[in-house]
């Protein structure tokens, strides 16, 4: 039973990938910063306009923000999941009670920031606590996987894979608050909105990327 509830880890990423682009395809059109383009730009929407209830040229955006924030809770939920089967394992190979706290408290944490993402849209009404939970999610994250990262080093029999997947993951997303925090004002101009839109995508691609690595390694322990 264990092992099936790893491997939905699959199923969750496949739905969420799914989900998010058929959001795309039906997204109206418009950026943060040109109201009058049309569909969903990649390079100049973010992920988070798929989930407004009016899209950025003024039309509807029901069933894109529908299918948009029911892709973030099953992909949440399906990490819930498998992050709790994980641990399971992980956990009888150290005694390192404060690694395990740590662990357990970031991820919940950061999936509950990331729900919230998904409940509190980027429109105007719920903008800041929107940014708030992207932050929560992203911050708490990012300790995560460096925690994670110190544990499954700890465990000598334990994947090396996993261990530098969660260590290349963990400079990506390193790189990305940076960019998130320091880099250039996505409302400036096109080069600056074209900036931040790719980092998300790239951090976006990364995690699916380091579920699907945690997945494969957890399931070559059974």
């Amino acid at each position: 039973m264990r092992k099936t509830f790893i491997k939905q880890g699959y199923f969750g990423i496949s739905i969420f990938s799914l989900l998010c682009l058929i959001s795309m395809v039906l997204y109206p059109g418009g950026t943060i910063i040109d109201s009058s383009t049309v569909g969903y730009l990649f390079f100049y929407n973010f992920l988070s306009n798929l989930g407004e209830w009016t899209a950025k040229n003024g039309d509807p955006n029901f069933y894109s923000a529908i299918l948009f924030n029911i892709s973030m809770i099953v992909l949440a939920v399906s990490y819930s999941v498998f992050y709790y089967n994980f641990l399971m394992i992980v956990i009888k190979k150290s005694k390192n009670a404060i690694l395990k706290f740590l662990l357990i408290s970031s991820i919940s944490i950061s999936l509950i920031g990331f729900v919230c993402v998904a409940l509190f849209s980027s429109d105007p009404e719920t903008f800041e606590l929107h940014i708030l939970f992207v932050k929560i999610g992203f911050y708490s994250l990012l300790f995560h996987c460096l925690v994670q990262t110190i544990f499954i080093k700890s465990i000598e029999d334990f994947s090396k894979v996993l261990y530098n997947v969660s260590l290349v993951f963990s400079v990506i997303l390193f790189l990305f608050v940076l960019i998130m925090e320091f880099g250039p004002n996505p409302f400036e101009n096109n080069e600056s909105l074209f900036v931040q839109v790719t980092s998300q995508k790239v951090i976006v691609f990364s995690i699916l990327s380091y579920y699907f690595f945690q997945v494969r390694e957890t399931l070559k322990t059974f």
